[in-house]
């Protein structure tokens, strides 16, 4: 058997992969037209983003809601605004919990039995109460339970001793360059990159196992022959 049929199980993270949530852009573009900046959104949008993978690694563990509000307020000073970070905090809410599934996630992970499956996210418990769907996985493990996030060893080592398997006998299916392809690889598992929009991988990123730019790409690796 090759490597792409050897998997026992299959690791999904969430944003990204099986959920759809596209708006995260509008927090700084928010913050841009509310104080008239004459920043680019995208600078704003970098300066937020480079904050969140900073405060993810760092201990003692906080929640995305103490980290938002830690972060947002750092970018606001960074831009020279004196508001209050509560309503861009209140904001990221609002657009982390309003999410939708993509249009195959159903469809392939109803496909993936013997295979099992769970999901991993940097998530806090407040987002996954929001979800108004089930979806058939063995578990959710979010970042707020093991008190880590991804690219975090800790997160997929957890995952793997709820399934009672080893590193290799499992796969990992995700978005994030760092968070799950950097991330699961150093946890020894292999990776399945999903680069919906065609992006060039970063250079300080390994290389995945698989790259695909569906997740019904991902039911042929896993098919038994």
């Amino acid at each position: 058997m090759d490597r792409a049929h050897r998997f026992k199980a299959v690791i999904f993270d969430a944003y990204g992969t099986l959920l759809r949530n596209d708006d995260l852009a509008l927090i700084p573009r928010q913050i841009v037209a509310d104080h008239g900046l004459s920043t680019p959104v995208d600078d704003v949008w970098r300066a937020w983003s480079e904050l969140y993978f900073e405060a993810t690694q760092i201990v003692p563990f906080r929640t995305l809601r103490e980290i938002e509000t830690h972060n947002l307020t750092r970018v606001l000073r960074q831009f020279a605004v004196g508001a209050d970070a509560a309503k861009y905090v209140e904001l990221f809410f609002q657009v982390t919990t309003k999410i939708e599934l993509y249009p195959e996630t159903r469809e392939v992970l109803s496909a993936l039995t013997p295979v099992r499956s769970a999901i991993v996210s940097n998530a806090d418990q407040e987002h996954v109460a929001a979800w108004d769907f089930t979806l058939p996985v063995e578990f959710i493990l979010i970042s707020e339970t093991v008190r880590a996030y991804k690219p975090h060893r800790l997160v997929f080592e957890r995952a793997l001793q709820q399934l009672g398997l080893a590193p290799h006998e499992v796969l990992h299916v995700g978005d994030s360059e760092v968070d799950d392809v950097k991330g699961a690889k150093e946890a020894g598992l292999s990776v399945a990159w999903v680069n919906r929009d065609g992006r060039r991988r970063r250079a300080d990123v390994p290389a995945p196992d698989f790259e695909i730019r569906d997740l019904r790409q991902l039911t042929p690796l896993l098919r038994h022959r």
